[in-house]
């Protein structure tokens, strides 16, 4: 009989009973060191053996984009404070220029249709503990630093340590250590995701990339981070990274994202773009996306209350 290595044991319970901990993750260090912080980048394409063409200056590729809301789950903390949604709009909107990704219009059809969310997403200690399945709030933490392949492992992993210890436990390799020393990180987050325009007007979800930027929020304001994350995160939009990213990007000074003429504006879909999408289609779609990555239990959602903006043309 193979027996657990307390290591093993007290990594565990840390995660999962969410207990402060010192990390050694590359971005738990030197944050602030010269106004810049150090964040995580997760980029993957859904299908990358079809080798998707990325956009160019002659070729970008046209989109619209819709905020899917705010997120602030896990434990509360006091005084947070998000920077207005059209702050949040105008840095990705430079993001995705930066990156040949414009805005659909009347001359120009969209190909992709852009749902982000952004906020914070904290510990949540009050989740009950299942042997068979991960509280959701810790399989968002792990989703949110870890690709798909990671995170499946690591979710396997984590499932069998809490089966009798009768069972042969698995020793997880160093890729797996840092990335569940990530997760113990509160963290500031913005995700990406990008569907093909057409499958949605025939109502059929076809997601082709999504990208997710985050960094460990204690240190940081939310209005400082949040558009350093998107520039920071740039040159990964559409792209597929085998593995996660860790990076050292620059600080915004606060309310930097928040200025000029565009920061009172949303997001607006070309009229055309308003009468070919099903808007209860689209809010469902939307709906799915936010619970999974608040990481709160699908009972505890009612639909009925989640109410994005899905603008209409005028």
């Amino acid at each position: 009989m193979k027996t657990t290595h307390p290591y093993f044991l007290t990594l565990l319970a840390v995660l999962t009973a969410g207990l402060p901990a010192a990390s050694k993750a590359a971005d738990r260090t030197s944050a602030g060191d010269g106004k810049k912080f150090y964040m995580v980048v997760v980029a993957e394409q859904m299908n990358p053996e079809a080798k998707p063409a990325l956009p160019t200056p002659d070729h970008p590729a046209y989109y619209v984009a819709y905020d899917a809301g705010y997120i602030e789950e896990g434990d509360p903390i006091a005084g947070e404070k998000p920077p207005p949604a059209a702050a949040v709009a105008q840095a990705l909107r430079g993001t995705l220029a930066s990156q040949n990704y414009l805005p659909a219009s009347t001359a120009s059809a969209p190909s992709l249709l852009l749902v982000y969310h952004w906020g914070l997403l904290n510990r949540d200690t009050h989740q009950i503990r299942d042997m068979n399945h991960l509280q959701p709030n810790l399989k968002a933490r792990i989703t949110l630093v870890a690709p798909k392949k990671y995170a499946q492992r690591i979710e396997e992993d984590l499932l069998d340590r809490r089966q009798p210890v009768s069972v042969l436990i698995p020793i997880l390799d160093p890729i797996e250590r840092d990335l569940l020393d990530l997760t113990r990180d509160d963290r500031y987050f913005v995700i990406v995701s990008a569907y093909d325009y057409a499958a949605l007007i025939r109502r059929e979800t076809n997601l082709l990339w999504r990208v997710r930027v985050s960094t460990r929020s204690p240190g940081e304001s939310m209005a400082e981070a949040l558009p350093a994350l998107l520039s920071g995160g740039a040159p990964y939009f559409g792209r597929n990274l085998t593995d996660m990213q860790t990076l050292k990007a620059p600080l915004f000074p606060a309310g930097l994202a928040a200025t000029g003429a565009a920061a009172t504006q949303e997001f607006l879909p070309p009229p055309e773009a308003a009468r070919q999408l099903d808007a209860s289609y689209l809010r469902h779609l939307m709906y799915q996306e936010h619970v999974e990555f608040s990481g709160i239990y699908a009972s505890d959602a009612k639909e009925s209350d989640y109410q994005p903006t899905i603008p209409s043309s005028q």
